[in-house]
């Protein structure tokens, strides 16, 4: 029997506490416009590289070690399918912070060595990456110039990069303070390096070791958080906004967007970016919406709003896998980041909300007992809103006292098989959880969620089937009886 895991996403703190290095040559975010390298005909998937520190698999034995690496692969391939980029020409090689490795530069105007690294600073010892220690031969090298002379005093060389490589993504394993402190904490993730575009090109993720031993360890959950916290890495992060990029009105040029949040009249924070409008209209039946951003963080949030978004791989708790999906507006929003050229057609559909229109999921609407997609009997079994698990009606820190059919922690899933003795349920690849008063005693029960075969038998129409009963017609949101003795609604 399967357990759901619960998963809290750290990035936001992270991110705060990770020393970002761009080039030199960047421009400030307000005033950034620059040629582009190649045309979108010219985008290639993007490669993203894991590098496995030495000395970080001691924490798991191998057959764990290798279980890692099987999720990583499959998350850089869903990666590389979702998106493509300009890429540069040879290894990729990470920036050196200039005001760590120079004490002082020329700034004489007038001197042939302006601007240039006059001093080195002798405490410097390389970079980082969050805890990670950045290896010299993944870096440009520097060097340091006297006042007036033709050729610097020292020289560090350029290290031989890494091939192949549009983001590296440095990997730990470690028990680190934040998993002591996050017990849900499955792996978190942050960026480091940015190209000359304001694009991310380097991060690192940490994974608490405790998610990956035996007993613990889910594949597809794996995948579903690694995923998660490399979409963060790649550019959706609250501190990269501004970094997003408009190349919608040149075929040869870039510039910065004049904005990519603003508050709406009810205080939710919004994305309103192109795309990500056009797509979240279509979504709740509105025409041009922006994409609500979770409220209940301290700072501008990295996540969508857990009321409005439910389903969506970028929420900040996460539903289990199958009930989890890569959403159109978030592939939207990598779209209007500018960096990317995004397939679309990988997207799968978010059902949460679809058609409900823009006072959909406020606080003040999500009591309204007539929703179909939240529910006012708090504590009741009901189904969840795919149907393809029991749920219990609860809230939680992200949804501002709304109430939905959460799934639940475990033996709620319809659709996988098991005994159900002296049951009416049929727990089947193709059961799904239905509202029903059914019972064998043919006495009054309370209407709860419970698991029935079903089968399509045209477009939308379809049959369920109940222990003992024949297979019987099932209109959707009608209540039917079955065996002339109880009821059964979807």
């Amino acid at each position: 029997m399967l357990k759901v895991c619960s998963f809290t996403c750290l990035h936001d703190i992270i991110q705060q506490d990770t020393h970002v290095v761009s080039p030199p040559s960047i421009p400030s975010p307000a005033t950034r416009i620059f040629r582009r390298s190649t045309t979108g005909a010219d985008q290639l998937p993007l490669r993203v590289t894991p590098l496995y520190l030495p000395g970080e698999s001691a924490q798991l034995m191998p057959s764990q070690n290798r279980e890692l690496q099987a999720a990583m692969n499959e998350v850089t391939k869903i990666i590389s399918s979702m998106l493509s980029v300009n890429r540069s020409e040879g290894p990729l090689l990470l920036n050196r912070d200039m005001n760590k490795y120079c004490r002082s530069v020329w700034g004489d105007p007038l001197l042939p060595n302006y601007k240039r690294c006059g001093f080195r600073d002798i405490s410097y010892h390389g970079e980082r990456c969050l805890d990670v220690v950045i290896p010299d031969s993944h870096l440009h090298g520097f060097e340091v110039w006297p006042m007036n002379g033709t050729k610097p005093d020292h020289v560090t060389p350029d290290g031989a990069g890494v091939p192949n490589t549009d983001f590296l993504l440095y990997v730990r394993v470690a028990q680190t303070e934040k998993c002591a402190l996050h017990p849900s904490v499955i792996a978190y993730a942050s960026y480091c390096q940015l190209d000359h575009s304001g694009r991310p090109i380097a991060g690192v993720i940490v994974f608490c070791p405790k998610h990956l031993r035996e007993g613990a360890y889910q594949h597809q959950h794996i995948v579903q958080v690694c995923l998660h916290e490399i979409l963060h890495a790649l550019g959706f992060s609250s501190s990269l906004f501004e970094h997003w990029i408009d190349c919608s009105f040149s075929a040869h040029r870039c510039s910065s967007r004049s904005r990519v949040t603003n508050t709406d009249e009810r205080g939710q924070l919004r994305i309103y970016t192109p795309n990500v409008m056009q797509r979240m209209g279509e979504h709740l039946g509105e025409g041009s919406v922006g994409a609500p951003l979770e409220n209940q963080e301290s700072q501008t949030s990295s996540h969508w709003e857990a009321r409005i978004m439910q389903g969506s791989i970028l929420t900040a708790s996460l539903s289990p896998p199958h009930l989890t999906s890569l959403d159109p507006i978030t592939l939207a929003a990598f779209q209007d980041m500018g960096w990317y050229k995004v397939n679309t057609s990988i997207q799968n559909h978010l059902v949460w909300g679809k058609g409900a229109g823009v006072n959909f999921g406020l606080p003040s609407t999500c009591q309204e007992k007539s929703s179909s997609f939240f529910c006012t009997d708090k504590g009741n079994i009901g189904c969840h809103h795919l149907h393809l698990d029991k749920g219990n009606c609860s809230t939680d820190a992200f949804l501002d006292g709304c109430h939905i059919y959460k799934p639940l922690s475990h033996g709620g899933e319809c659709w996988l098989k098991q005994e159900n003795y002296g049951s009416d349920e049929i727990y089947h690849p193709q059961s799904r959880c239905f509202f029903s008063n059914i019972t064998k005693e043919m006495k009054h029960e309370k209407v709860k969620g419970r698991c029935y075969l079903h089968r399509c038998i045209a477009p939308n129409k379809f049959q369920i089937r109940v222990q003992g009963s024949d297979w019987t017609d099932c209109p959707g949101g009608r209540w039917i009886k079955v065996n002339d003795k109880s009821f059964i609604f979807l």
